[in-house]
């Protein structure tokens, strides 16, 4: 990471390193100004000159400015002027679900179903506004010392009525294999209820321990969402009610139609478990998602890289062969 303790960036002190990845790196740091902590979210510098990660920043920029639930995390950005992109947002004393339930399993069904009714309710918020997350996981959300849940990590968000920013077989297929919807992992934008299904695979990984499905490597997992069905909540948890299992599995079906049409109708019938009629759910087997082709997208991005990567190699070989010669 670019940034230690004690540097400077504007008007911010950095404080510690949070994270980095291949998008961005973030730092918890001190508005000078205010005295008050704060998130630096800074784009990785390698990818300044990059139209469609750039785009992609100002995306996610643009998307937190409008957000404002107790179970979202909130922009601090007033907008001034910087020497680099950044987004500054609020820091939380907490940590996030991965740590929490990594280090607590089983989790309560009580408290996983209180998890489930904020995410939901955090996810309703995000769909009435036209925003889809379409990277929810344990990692992306915050654990606060009071039990409140935060929805963070926009980075892949998309806005109703905003372009595609790249390629649909590559830019539109972002997340993380183990949450994806199966139309997203076929290479399809998604909307709400591509959140819906994450949030079943997460409640799932939360009631179970495991994700619904597992494979050596990732093209694998991605390949067992569009052709394979879960096991059954109850085989791995008994003590799970009918009913919290029927609402996960459903919130989980393969195709987009047979979930949740809405965040509401989720919320609805977790509000109401007590009363929910399981013999009503169609939990059975589903067809196969987009046969064998489809299952195998992934591979075709893979040889599209090694297309790449070979012409790349080529052309190296054939200037150190001119160096060489000359």
């Amino acid at each position: 990471m670019r940034y230690k303790a004690g540097a400077r960036i504007d008007r911010y002190e950095v404080l510690e390193e949070l994270g980095e990845g291949a998008y961005a790196e973030t730092y918890k740091a001190l508005d000078t100004t205010t005295s008050t902590p704060v998130v630096l979210k800074c784009l990785n510098p390698n990818l300044f000159a990059d139209p469609h990660n750039f785009q992609r920043f100002r995306r996610e920029a643009e998307i937190v400015s409008r957000l404002d639930h107790p179970n979202v995390l909130r922009s601090l950005d007033d907008h001034a002027n910087r020497t680099e992109p950044y987004l500054v947002l609020e820091y939380i004393d907490g940590e996030n679900l991965r740590r929490r339930i990594g280090g607590q399993q089983p989790v309560p069904v009580e408290l996983a179903l209180d998890w489930g009714r904020q995410i939901a309710d955090a996810l309703r918020y995000l769909h009435s506004h036209g925003i889809v997350h379409r990277d929810l996981k344990p990692e992306n959300v915050l654990v606060t010392a009071d039990g409140t849940l935060r929805l963070m990590d926009f980075g892949t968000a998309f806005l109703d009525g905003a372009k595609r920013l790249t390629w649909r077989h590559v830019g539109e297929s972002l997340g993380t294999p183990d949450y994806m919807s199966p139309e997203q992992i076929k290479g399809g934008r998604g909307d709400d209820r591509s959140d819906i299904y994450s949030w079943g695979v997460l409640m799932y990984e939360v009631l179970t321990g495991r994700v619904p499905f597992g494979g050596d490597n990732w093209m694998a997992v991605m390949a067992a969402h569009l052709q394979a069905d879960p096991k059954p909540v109850r085989k791995l948890r008994p003590d799970v009610t009918p009913q919290v299992e029927a609402v996960v599995m459903k919130a989980m079906r393969r195709y987009p139609e047979h979930r949740y049409p809405t965040a509401d109708d989720l919320i609805a019938d977790l509000d109401h478990l007590d009363t929910l009629d399981v013999s009503t759910f169609d939990l059975g087997p589903e067809e196969p998602m987009g046969g064998y082709a489809a299952a195998n997208s992934a591979k075709a991005i893979w040889a599209l890289v090694a297309l790449v990567t070979v012409v790349l190699l080529g052309t190296v070989a054939i200037i150190l062969v001119i160096a060489k010669v000359s």
